[in-house]
């Protein structure tokens, strides 16, 4: 495996890896994710991501598509999104569209292990609830050994459903994901928690219908307890036009951006940032 980064640096119990450019970058993060994977399987049987769209996790999806099965177990790798924009799977906004497109399209990964929404286009608010419904069906079965995966390869409910250690949500069972990749809008906006929106409050539910009043539009996300319940997340951030916002969310915590209410939020060393040297030459 080559080696992970030009730089790497620590940051107030965060992780912040430089490759020296885009491709280099992709290629480094998929290394990561494959390695993971393979890793996860071993110890629980299976491995689970959310996906981030837009258009910057275009390249590690391409690269993560050349990827056997040998390198990484598609047969028991599970994908959900982190968010979807409200139109047609066939609408090129869709982040699914994006994500079959550069990446399912070119794989053999049983269609039982892919979880796009539903409904998003015609009802945002049950396409949420049955999206919530789907991800809390799926780690119960988990936890007993039957979601797609052979029973006894779980040795309990042990880590794949366990309480928020926010209070808030105390009285609810929170998934724990394997690995979230995350996004970082030039607002400080990951996923679909948007400032300055109702979803960033929300605590029991998984997955909302957030109405992100600058595009006036509804968004699908899952919430921030679902984010941070994640063993891992992935700040994929690249290019020189992203290098003032993660400035911004690295060293000025006073502006509270949604990005950084989840980062604090987070175990240390759960979140680890993949950049490149056009983002944060200036940084670090």
């Amino acid at each position: 495996m080559r080696e992970l980064t030009e730089r790497q640096a620590k940051y107030q119990g965060q992780t912040i890896n430089v490759a020296v450019d885009e491709r280099t970058l992709f290629a480094v993060l998929a290394d990561r994710i494959a390695a993971m994977a393979r890793a996860a399987v071993e110890k629980d049987g299976l491995f689970t991501m959310l996906l981030s769209g837009g258009s910057t996790p275009r390249g590690l999806y391409q690269r993560l598509a050349t990827f056997s099965e040998d390198i990484l177990p598609w047969g028991k790798t599970y994908l959900f999104l982190g968010d979807e924009r409200c139109v047609s799977h066939a609408d090129s906004d869709s982040n699914y569209k994006m994500i079959s497109d550069n990446l399912l399209s070119r794989i053999s990964i049983p269609s039982t292990n892919v979880f796009p929404t539903i409904k998003q286009d015609v009802d945002p608010e049950d396409s949420a609830r049955i999206y919530e419904q789907t991800i809390r069906r799926f780690f119960k079965r988990s936890a007993e050994g039957s979601a797609g995966v052979e029973k006894g390869t779980f040795e309990g409910e042990a880590n794949w459903l366990k309480p928020s250690s926010e209070s808030a949500c105390e009285s609810k069972n929170m998934p724990v994901f394997s690995l979230a990749i995350m996004g970082l809008g030039p607002d400080g906006h990951t996923a679909s928690l948007f400032p300055d929106t109702a979803a960033l409050a929300e605590e029991e539910r998984l997955c909302v219908a957030n109405f992100v009043p600058k595009f006036d539009t509804y968004r699908l996300t899952l919430t921030m307890p679902v984010f941070a319940n994640c063993r891992q997340l992935f700040f994929l951030v690249q290019g020189e036009g992203k290098t003032d916002i993660v400035q911004s969310v690295l060293k000025e915590p006073e502006k509270h951006y949604p990005a950084q209410q989840l980062i604090a939020r987070c175990p240390q060393g759960a979140v680890e940032w993949y950049t490149d040297e056009a983002c944060t030459s200036s940084l670090i």
